[in-house]
């Protein structure tokens, strides 16, 4: 057998198991197979993966929030509103 077709056979196990499952069984299902032909275009890409995040450590101690400086904090400015600009295509450049 070649590898496309174990690939394939594989496939069609995965899809009858997850046809019977409930919603979050076959999204989980769907985000794994992403996640894996993802990793796969990025090796072929010859992209470096990315390191393993380290799991920050937990805090040791909460101190109760000092109120004077929570009252010398600025207000948080919001944008200013403008009207929606339509959306257009870039044009192309012809070398």
């Amino acid at each position: 057998m070649t590898a496309i077709t174990d690939i394939q056979r594989t496939l069609n196990a995965i899809r009858a198991i997850e046809r019977d499952s409930s919603v979050d069984v076959r999204l989980a299902a769907l985000a794994l197979i992403t996640a894996t032909s993802a990793d796969i275009a990025k090796e072929l890409r010859g992209a470096e993966p990315k390191p393993k995040r380290k799991q920050a450590a937990a805090p040791t101690a909460n101190k109760p929030p000092n109120p004077a400086a929570a009252a010398q904090l600025p207000q948080p400015q919001t944008p200013a509103v403008r009207e929606p600009r339509p959306f257009t295509e870039p044009e192309l450049v012809q070398k």
